[in-house]
């Protein structure tokens, strides 16, 4: 082999280990930002009852979904998906979103830690 076809070989095994490190560091950092979330949301798919609605599968589904959850009547009127893009603008000011609705959270600034928070909400609450 050329040196060239090596160093490229070893460029690209190390920019894949980067990429996983980067993932397990945003999975990391997103499950202490979750710590603030799980006082009133789980994502586990038979959670116990808490202040806010499971988000167990919420990549994909309709606001206001969970039977049994009595939503504020913005965000019942919302109509939106939590895509991942939605669910960002979400995290970031959920007043801002949907205003009226009930959820007293101030938001996340940082579109780092939204990402992060994100990742670690999709791993964890794809429906199992």
């Amino acid at each position: 082999m050329s040196k060239t076809i090596i160093s490229a070989a070893l460029f690209a095994s190390l920019a894949i280990g980067i990429a996983h490190a980067d993932d397990a560091t945003d999975l990391k950092r997103g499950k202490l930002l979750f710590i603030q979330c799980r006082a009133c949301h789980d994502l586990q798919p038979d959670p116990a009852q808490k202040v806010g609605p499971n988000l167990n599968g919420i990549i994909g589904r309709k606001s206001a979904s969970v039977e049994d959850f009595a939503y504020s009547p913005a965000l019942t009127k919302a109509s939106l998906v939590f895509d991942k893009a939605t669910l960002d603008r979400w995290i970031e000011k959920p007043s801002a979103l949907v205003p009226g609705n009930a959820m007293a959270f101030a938001g996340v600034a940082s579109a780092e830690d939204r990402a992060a928070l994100i990742k670690y909400i999709e791993k964890e609450s794809a429906k199992r």
